[in-house]
């Protein structure tokens, strides 16, 4: 499967640890037209992708793929 360069860029900034290698991860499909987002677990961009693949979705120039990172902020910057 060939990665689409928004899949590589995501890849490129990802941790490269043990830890998040291994790690299952959130992949968000969001269609920018219709403000539509999917929702798939996967242990890699590539893997996400064929998933979404499998459900036949047209225009896939309307989608951007993010990601959830394995540390999240969960507060502001003052800790509150």
């Amino acid at each position: 499967m060939k990665k689409s360069k928004k899949v590589k860029q995501l890849e490129d900034s990802a941790p490269h640890d043990d830890y998040h290698e291994k790690e299952n991860r959130v992949y968000v499909f969001n269609n920018v037209l219709f403000n539509f987002n999917m929702y798939v677990n996967a242990d890699s961009a590539d893997e996400a992708c064929e998933k979404f693949d499998q459900c036949g979705f047209a225009n896939r120039e309307q989608w951007k793929i993010m990601v959830e990172l394995g540390q999240q902020p969960c507060r502001g910057p003052d800790g509150e």
